[in-house]
């Protein structure tokens, strides 16, 4: 009797627990596995994914980062990747770059790479299985406005960071990218 009230209490603390850590494998810092409360949308295997990619199931669901270690939510500019791209001058429309979180010590060469260049806006982990040399993707940024001054910069190696050719319009900021990796939106003040 003591074993099944054992281990049904230890199903019901594993069952119940919505917000849990790990420990992050490249970065040694703790990375969010959380759910949101409308997190159960009857597809356990998304459910699985998202906790995989260190996402809400919003974040999943829609190819999103709204939320970055070591920033303030509120200051965060929330970004999408829809499908298509230009790959080398070609468009491919079936194509949707992954919007990953981006690791811990992204975001705090990112802020480095920020003071006296303005406000840190986000920061984005993108990354596609298709090769090429150029790859132009457009992220979906709400409230972004035509002409905003915002620079896109590109890690390049170790905490080196190079400006990338940058389009700003309405809810949507386009970038030319050499490779998979880590971007530093920013917007001067």
């Amino acid at each position: 009797m003591k074993k099944v009230i054992a281990l049904t209490l230890a199903g019901a603390m594993f069952f119940s627990m919505p917000v849990m850590a790990k420990e992050g494998e490249s970065i040694g810092a703790p990375v969010a596995v959380y759910l949101e409360a409308g997190s159960d949308i009857g597809i356990p295997a998304e459910t699985v994914l998202a906790i995989a990619e260190d996402k809400t199931i919003g974040e999943h669901m829609n190819n999103a980062v709204v939320d970055h270690w070591a920033m303030d939510p509120d200051q965060v500019q929330d970004l999408a990747i829809g499908k298509g791209a230009v790959l080398d001058g070609e468009a491919a429309p079936g194509l949707t770059f992954e919007l990953l979180k981006p690791e811990l010590k992204r975001v705090y060469a990112a802020k480095e790479l920020a003071q006296g260049k303005g406000s840190l806006l986000a920061v984005a982990n993108v990354h596609t299985h298709a090769g090429y040399d150029t790859a132009q993707i457009t992220f979906y940024a709400p409230g972004v406005k035509a002409g905003q001054a915002i620079t896109v910069y590109q890690r390049v190696a170790d905490d080196n960071w190079a400006a990338v050719p940058t389009v700003v319009a309405d809810d949507h900021v386009t970038v030319d990218i050499t490779g998979n990796g880590h971007l530093a939106f920013i917007e001067a003040k």
